[in-house]
């Protein structure tokens, strides 16, 4: 679609809404409000500003069915957030077109109450069978991966050798079972506060979903104010695509704007986060600080500890166990880029702080000795002193 066309769409659509809330005589009807302007962002912006201000009850993304149709899931992020971000917050959002199963996760986590296409008719139309993981032709399948009772009672020779009309029927079943099971495991994911780590899991299906999920970082803060605080259960963190999730984000964030060291501290002893969390133990923080205090001639009153983390990066102690702080499990070891981050935000943490000594503490030949020396080497670029790296034997 041009971008001339693309424009025609959002004045003509507003004027007609503009017009139709003149004449509007019933209140007893669900009226939805189109946002329009293709794949271009200034005009989605535009036009759910200016449908914003007239009362529809629902607004729905209009034209994404093509972006779905060739994949173009990162697009359909910019397509839906920026909608979202331009329209009143208060009304279900709606998503023409959402018939795939492969993303609706996607689409839920975006924000979007409502979706319909007739995608499981045509398919069927066309011989092509759903997955929750992509989409088959009947003739390419030697086993149905399905349970429904459309997959049950026949095989795939039984549906090839229907008459067309009936193939029709029972491959429409079936993609509708499909489509319908996917729903209820996102609700049911809802529920147990783990839509993200489902996200994931499908995002890992499809390398456009993947490229799509990686696009949220640009909105990063955004999805953050409106994730919940808390949750019923401990998060799951598998790689550095969880640099962006809000937890992490807010996290992050709240350090930087809300807190601040003990006034007393005078020396930063930051230690390294371990798979079991065991070196968070009263314990084990006392006997480390203790050793250290022998070695450098140092003062236990003086000392703050932190722990170094992934994925959260600084972990005062006295937030350490916290929610979420204390409530997750992590893929150890972490890799490369999540080392990166904890060294930048680790750095930018000293920066903004006026310890006068840092020690790190690190296991030789792990993760923590290379994210140790990548600090090091960040703060000494900002010019903050940095007087010993202690490897822990």
């Amino acid at each position: 679609v041009s971008v001339d066309y693309a424009k025609y769409t959002v004045e003509e659509t507003l004027r007609r809404a503009r017009e139709w809330a003149d004449i509007r005589s019933r209140t007893d009807i669900v009226w939805v409000g189109p946002i329009q302007g293709g794949r271009y962002i200034d005009l989605i912006a535009e036009s759910a500003r200016d449908m914003g201000k007239l009362p529809f009850d629902i607004h729905a993304l209009g034209s994404p069915t093509r972006v779905m149709e060739q994949y173009l899931f990162d697009v359909l992020v910019d397509m839906i957030v920026t909608a979202k971000m331009n329209s009143p917050i208060e009304r279900p959002f709606h998503l023409f077109g959402a018939g795939h199963p492969i993303m609706f996760s996607l689409a839920v986590a975006l924000g979007c109450d409502l979706f319909d296409s007739a995608a499981y008719s045509i398919f069927a139309r066309e011989g092509r069978y759903l997955t929750d993981h992509g989409t088959i032709r009947i003739e390419d399948i030697e086993y149905l991966p399905c349970s429904c009772p459309v997959c049950v009672k026949y095989s795939p020779r039984d549906l090839m050798d229907m008459p067309s009309k009936d193939r029709e029927r029972e491959l429409s079943r079936h993609n509708l079972y499909v489509c319908f099971t996917e729903i209820r495991r996102i609700k049911q994911a809802i529920v147990e506060g783990r839509l993200w780590e489902y996200l994931e899991a499908r995002a890992h299906t499809h390398p456009s979903l993947l490229k799509a999920l990686k696009r949220l970082k640009k909105y990063c803060e955004y999805i953050e104010r409106g994730s919940p605080y808390s949750k019923k259960k401990g998060l799951f963190f598998f790689g550095s695509i969880d640099l962006i999730r809000p937890e992490v984000i807010r996290h992050y964030r709240r350090l930087k704007e809300r807190y601040a060291p003990p006034k007393w501290a005078k020396t930063l002893v930051l230690i390294p986060d371990s798979e079991t969390k065991m070196n968070r133990r009263r314990k084990y923080v006392k006997r480390v600080v203790s050793r250290v205090c022998r070695r450098l001639g140092l003062y236990p009153g003086e000392i703050h500890v932190c722990f170094y983390s992934p994925p959260f990066g600084v972990i005062p102690i006295e937030l350490a166990e916290t929610y979420p702080l204390y409530q997750y499990e992590y893929a150890y070891p972490p890799d490369h880029e999540t080392i990166e981050a904890i060294a930048e935000w680790v750095s930018e943490y000293i920066a903004a702080n006026s310890y006068m000594r840092v020690i790190f503490l690190a296991d030789r030949g792990g993760w923590s000795e290379e994210a140790a020396n990548l600090c090091v080497r960040k703060i000494r670029e900002r010019e903050v002193k940095v007087d010993i790296l202690v490897f822990l034997d």
